[in-house]
């Protein structure tokens, strides 16, 4: 036995059953009572509802759809200051934090003051850890998420993606709390999807059905303990009719959990930069001499390195960040491991390092020409892109110019 309310009408109170305004799934599994709320992350009503449903309930257990990451993170408050961002491009991560950093900046922007994204969540978390009520997080570990949609769209499609990521984080929206609370309708969520081009299917398919039916599995172990009389789960309402399909079934976890291998062709094209200069400038010395051959490094090097150099000094980046970003451009061209913009911003975190305010303020000053500049966040991710732009545009120059002399 098992429903789904849409509407925000509160329901009957049965002997199963919970009394709520919010989208709700009530299941019976193996004679443990599964109550999963729905909820938006940025509801002051979802976050009260939490509240009466745990109290009301009295579950054994409490599932919240986070991971054990993210968990952590909601969990201490000094998260941010223990955030060394300096790692973070030491280890290539930029990408992930930079996707999580978008994503959780559009939603506060969406709320108000008073809520915060995921606010409903700490509410179960502090709840269950105060009444001594286990909490478990079901949901797929984030830097898994990313990687496997990342891993499913070719260099052009992620472009287009993270564009339209980057363009959530440019505008301001001001969101009624009635718009809020429709955002809980199962419908309207999906609708989001069903505007993202065909091809990106594979990006939906991992963003929001794999992790419907991760959700649904982790929920059905929670009630194996034969001591589980109650569980209640804490899910934002777009995953409530996939985990309703999925939460009857066993499901095997572990290909949901695989990050996509690096292709062979991700590994060739690393060599495709270097062999096409090497032969181009071992051509040129070839047929026009040592001295244009000498002529095309030198070009390779003051455009290309001159570009990134010039991209990272519009960041306002640190006068050693733009140094680095001059010399490791033509590096790069023949060990693509050396990119400008990564190690400019891996320069830039550690010289200037973010504070906590920094990364609280995203949402705001991500809405100004200057606060893209100030907030130093944002200032590292500027001095990342930019010379690697720049970095870029001078590979084309010097291959169009060195091409040009040859025929």
């Amino acid at each position: 036995m098992h429903s789904i309310k849409k509407t925000a009408q509160p329901r009957k109170s049965t002997k199963k059953g919970f009394k709520t305004k919010e989208p709700y799934l009530f299941k019976t599994i193996d004679k443990t009572e599964v109550h999963i709320l729905g909820t938006a992350h940025i509801s002051k009503q979802s976050v009260d509802e939490v509240e009466k449903m745990i109290q009301d309930i009295k579950p054994d257990v409490i599932c919240v759809e986070l991971c054990e990451s993210r968990m952590k993170s909601v969990e201490d408050p000094d998260y941010l200051k223990k955030l060394d961002i300096f790692k973070v491009f030491k280890e290539r991560k930029m990408w992930l934090l930079l996707s999580s950093l978008i994503l959780s900046s559009f939603q506060k922007k969406m709320g108000n003051q008073d809520i915060k994204p995921g606010d409903e969540m700490r509410k179960a978390i502090s709840l269950g850890r105060s009444l001594r009520i286990p909490v478990v997080a079901v949901d797929r570990e984030i830097q898994t998420t990313l990687k496997r949609s990342w891993g499913n769209v070719g260099f052009f499609s992620k472009m287009y993606l993270f564009s339209a990521l980057l363009a959530s984080l440019l505008v301001k929206e001001d969101v009624s709390d009635e718009k809020i609370e429709e955002m809980k309708s199962d419908d309207i969520l999906k609708d989001l999807f069903t505007q993202i081009p065909k091809k990106y299917e594979s990006v939906k398919n991992v963003i929001i059905d794999e992790r419907d039916v991760y959700l649904a599995e982790k929920i059905r172990l929670s009630t194996l303990d034969k001591k589980v009389k109650k569980v209640v789960a804490v899910v934002g309402a777009g995953h409530l009719a996939g985990i309703s399909r999925n939460i009857d079934l066993q499901n095997d976890l572990a290909p949901l959990d695989e990050v996509p291998q690096k292709k062979i062709w991700d590994s060739l094209s690393l060599a495709i930069y270097p062999i096409f200069f090497a032969g181009l400038i071992g051509y040129t010395t070839y047929s026009q001499g040592g001295e244009a051959g000498m002529d095309l490094v030198s070009k390779l090097i003051y455009i290309k390195g001159g570009l990134a150099a010039l991209g990272a000094l519009i960041a306002w980046a640190h006068p050693i960040s733009i140094l680095l970003a001059f010399i490791t451009a033509p590096i790069g061209t023949f060990l693509p491991i050396f990119k400008a913009g990564w190690v400019s911003a891996l320069s830039e975190s550690y010289l200037r390092k973010p504070l906590v305010e920094d990364f609280e303020r995203i949402a705001e000053d991500s809405e100004s020409l200057s606060g893209f500049w100030k907030n130093r966040v944002i200032h590292i991710f500027l001095v990342f892109f930019l010379p690697q732009f720049g970095s870029t545009i001078g590979t084309f120059l010097v291959a169009g110019k060195g091409l040009k002399n040859l025929f």
